[in-house]
């Protein structure tokens, strides 16, 4: 595969287009009656990162534990909606990365926001900075 052709499937990949194995839901009230009924099960891979403080256009990194982080760019689109791209990587123990997820999806500040990521459910709050 050539230079040309990585940096085009990269850009199609950033834009959204491809299927991702990251899929965005409200977080509710139900989600949390599952998480505390079964913990056994959902305690694993299920992570809440609570308030997570973000500046417009300024990327934001997050130990996830195990080999695994998510950097979170934020840009705010209007009062109500701030559109959160999300990149997950993963890096073997010598610390050679191993995989990359990107997807953009559009949440509220200072709502709860629920993302699931390949086995990994995700809970926090964005709250912009001003």
């Amino acid at each position: 595969m050539g230079l040309s052709q990585i940096a085009v499937v990269a850009a199609i990949s950033l834009s959204g287009l491809l299927p991702s194995s990251c899929s965005k839901t409200p977080a509710s009230p139900q989600h949390a009656q599952v998480a505390g009924t079964n913990a056994a099960a959902t305690l694993s891979k299920t992570k809440d990162l609570g308030i997570i403080q973000l500046t417009n256009h300024y990327e934001t990194e997050i130990d996830l534990g195990k080999g695994e982080s998510c950097t979170i760019i934020p840009q705010l689109l209007d009062r109500h909606d701030l559109q959160l791209t999300l990149s997950f990587g993963t890096k073997n123990a010598a610390g050679k990365p191993t995989g990359l997820s990107v997807t953009r999806v559009t949440a509220q500040p200072d709502k709860p926001f629920d993302i699931t990521v390949n086995d990994m459910d995700l809970a926090f709050t964005p709250r912009l900075m001003e």
